[in-house]
């Protein structure tokens, strides 16, 4: 699954992170610098999979629990109305 912000979600980086806003609903998430690069990652059109693979080979985690927390930010940021799959 590859993400894109809906129509009405703002993004801005900080130096923590990025922080989501949605104009509709007033939903606002600030994500820290690995989740930041995680919704970039998927922004970009790479697949849960691939993240979570180079999640794994990074900090050194279980595929599965790399792909475990992502899908939990990514269901998150789509209940919250900020991501629609693409």
């Amino acid at each position: 699954m590859t993400l894109r912000l809906t129509t009405h979600t703002v993004s801005t980086d900080t130096d923590d992170g990025a922080v989501l806003l949605s104009r509709r609903t007033g939903a606002y998430w600030q994500l820290n610098q690995t989740g930041a690069y995680a919704l970039q990652r998927l922004l970009d059109g790479h697949s849960l999979d691939e993240v979570a693979a180079e999640f794994a080979a990074h900090f050194g985690i279980e595929a599965g629990e790399a792909q475990q927390d992502l899908t939990a930010m990514t269901d998150q940021l789509r209940s919250s109305g900020l991501v629609e799959a693409r």
